[in-house]
């Protein structure tokens, strides 16, 4: 059994929580907003009122009542959630699969480059993963120790994730699964308590026939947007695993394979509660856009596998090395992650979207008109800009986008065409339009040390670019 019931240390939730504070506060009124952070910035009062993920922006509201309406501020709750979400996965997991692994799973989920970036986020995701960790937690213990009371925190913090985002809906869905693959296979192993397993498989009957109306509604809405921002179901797995990050992700399946020796019914319920929400992502990715980030719940249960191999090592070592040198498995991990986790400073240093709009102020003329691929494009006097209507994500390869920017060319005022720059390209019909009716008149690269690439480029359509270039690229439908 992996239950081993060791007591944290104070000093070691100290420290973790100070450097969690230094590393997630340090810039976080500096940054600028990206992607969907402007509209929780911008919509918080508009939002905290639903049914449907009310946690994150009532948690901006307060914010905004207490501190002032900076739209920085919209990220403190994340800050505030984030840094709570290291000491409390250390303080609770210790209790399961011992203080060192609990140790070495919270030290890497400090440079987790993708719990950092979430960290300083306007977004609910943090919200997910912390209540998400700790209803894993509590589930985990229903297993073994008979108290009922593990069941209903589990349910509590489960609901509390749903309430950040509904997609959270999934953590209890896929303990559900856990659970029932233990009773058909395991539940002859001395330690299940099948008393909390069989309580909860009919809760979860009871409760699936009550809430399926309104999660199909959620999902009817959902698909009806028609949003194409997606990976698809084929990228959308390599596309987690690249979020996670490759090293904690291999170190993952070594700790898997460490509890597959020591206790199936502890491996059985970590690999179902992966498998399901990468299930989930792979069949929804098929037909509407989804992003991997709705699986980011699962990212505290990938880490405490990566502690559980770091401790193994660790062990098998000790007897003949100092602690520093038996954990060379966490350093080695720490080390490869560094680069990520320091890449999201020197990117938020390097480069700002201010920079853009600085640059679009400095060259505007009266009546020209802006194009913006990023939300909450804005000249920093507030004054009035003539926006060209949202079309779609510049990578979506659905739109025809000669059709689409075809009134830019018949208008007789210029246009400025602003468009992030990624490793995944721009869609191949606003990539030619671009090429044959726009010049690049500005572009600039975050400094990074890993492989991401980030930056924005600025394109002016004027009277001496329309219809400049006479190639064959530059016939509809090439």
């Amino acid at each position: 059994m992996i239950y081993l019931n060791q007591k944290p240390q104070i000093g070691v939730v100290i420290a973790l929580f100070f450097v969690a504070v230094a590393s997630r506060f340090y810039g976080i009124w500096e940054w600028d907003l990206v992607n969907d952070e402007y509209f929780t910035a911008t919509r918080a009062y508009e939002r905290y009122a639903s049914i449907i993920n009310p946690a994150y922006y009532s948690l901006v509201v307060l914010t905004y009542k207490l501190f002032g309406d900076a739209e920085w501020l919209s990220r403190i709750p994340a800050f505030i959630l984030a840094v709570f979400s290291i000491p409390v996965l250390y303080f609770s997991w210790s209790r399961n699969i011992g203080r060192n692994a609990a140790l070495f799973a919270s030290g890497i989920l400090i440079v987790s480059a993708w719990h950092l970036w979430f960290s300083q986020y306007a977004r609910f995701y943090i919200g997910v993963l912390l209540f998400s960790s700790l209803a894993y937690f509590f589930f985990f213990r229903a297993i073994y120790v008979e108290k009922l009371s593990n069941l209903i925190w589990a349910m509590v913090f489960s609901v509390l994730a749903v309430s950040f985002h509904v997609t959270a809906i999934f953590v209890p869905v896929s303990v559900a699964v856990a659970y029932f693959a233990i009773f058909l296979f395991l539940k002859n192993d001395e330690y299940v308590n099948l008393r909390n397993i069989k309580i909860y498989l009919v809760l979860c009957l009871i409760a699936g026939v009550l809430i399926t109306p309104v999660l199909y509604m959620v999902l009817d809405r959902w698909v009806s947007t028609r949003q194409t921002w997606g990976y698809g179901a084929i990228l959308i797995i390599p596309q987690l695993v690249k979020y996670i990050q490759v090293p904690i992700v291999i170190t993952a399946l070594f700790g898997w394979l460490v509890l597959l020796r020591k206790d199936r019914v502890a491996a059985t319920f970590f690999i179902i509660i992966l498998v399901v929400p990468a299930l989930f992502l792979i069949g929804s990715a098929s037909f509407m856009a989804i992003s991997p980030s709705y699986a980011f719940y699962i990212l505290p249960v990938v880490v405490l596998l990566a502690g559980i191999a770091c401790e193994e090592v660790r062990k098998h070592m000790a007897a003949t090395h100092s602690f520093v040198v038996s954990a060379v498995t966490f350093f080695l991990l720490i080390a490869t992650l560094l680069p990520g986790f320091a890449s999201h400073f020197l990117d938020r240093t390097s480069f700002n979207f201010d920079s853009v709009v600085r640059f679009v102020d400095d060259n505007f003329q009266e009546n020209d008109r802006v194009l913006s691929f990023k939300p909450g494009f804005a000249f920093p006097d507030g004054r009035a800009i003539d926006a060209v209507p949202f079309i779609s994500f510049e990578r979506d390869n659905t739109v025809d986008w000669y059709k689409e920017l075809q009134p830019l060319l018949e208008a007789e005022n210029r246009t400025w065409i602003i468009v992030s720059s990624k490793r995944k390209p721009v869609a191949s019909g606003l990539e030619r339009w671009l090429f044959c009716n726009a010049k690049l008149v500005w572009q600039k690269y975050a400094v990074r040390l890993d492989y991401e690439v980030n930056g924005y480029q600025v394109y002016l359509v004027s009277d001496k670019t329309k219809n400049s270039q006479e190639t064959s690229m530059c016939t509809q439908g090439s």
